[in-house]
């Protein structure tokens, strides 16, 4: 046997980036992650099925009111929603190996969702046009995009398509 062949080499180095990369994971079981969001959704939709409730009854008996149909969305939610949660909570049980999910970027993830729930604050007191401009460029910001080309025109693209679609087609005018 020719033993020149064998090399005592050490593992590859690491680079400081892939290290960096790999702090930033959280691993998750998918069965728990499923069952907190079937209940964050079953929370969510039970209000939406009590708001629901409290529109006004139609006028004519056999017409179908301002609440029926939301009622109808949010009665076929909420069971599709339990049911998930169901099975997630039967998975949590059963499973012996779980199923890991890696976010891998946890901090966009939640500044990506406060500059959504600030979409929805602001739109008023903002102005539609440079809400939808400025804090979708934001948004597109937390989730990693760099170029400023991109940062200017889709942004300015979204809002002037919004603006055509609904002042010029629909004839809906911004507050």
């Amino acid at each position: 046997m020719n033993s020149s062949t064998v090399s005592a080499r050490s593992a590859p180095k690491e680079s400081a980036k892939t290290h960096r990369r790999q702090e930033r994971t959280i691993q998750i079981p998918l069965a728990w992650l499923e069952l907190l969001f079937g209940l964050v959704l079953l929370i969510g939709v039970a209000v939406y099925l009590y708001e629901a409730t409290q529109l006004p009854a139609p006028i004519n008996p056999k017409a179908v009111g301002a609440g029926d149909f939301p009622m109808m969305i949010a009665i076929g939610t909420l069971v599709a929603v339990f049911m998930m949660c169901c099975q997630g909570l039967w998975k949590v049980f059963r499973e012996k190996e779980p199923v890991l999910v890696s976010l891998n970027r946890p901090v966009s993830v939640i500044i990506a969702m406060f500059v959504l729930g600030g979409i929805g604050a602001f739109l008023d007191a903002l102005g539609v046009i440079i809400a939808i401009v400025s804090l979708s460029a934001l948004l597109m910001m937390a989730v990693g995009e760099r170029r400023p080309l991109q940062l200017i025109a889709v942004p300015l693209s979204l809002a002037l398509g919004l603006y055509a679609v609904f002042v010029l087609v629909l004839s809906v005018y911004f507050p």
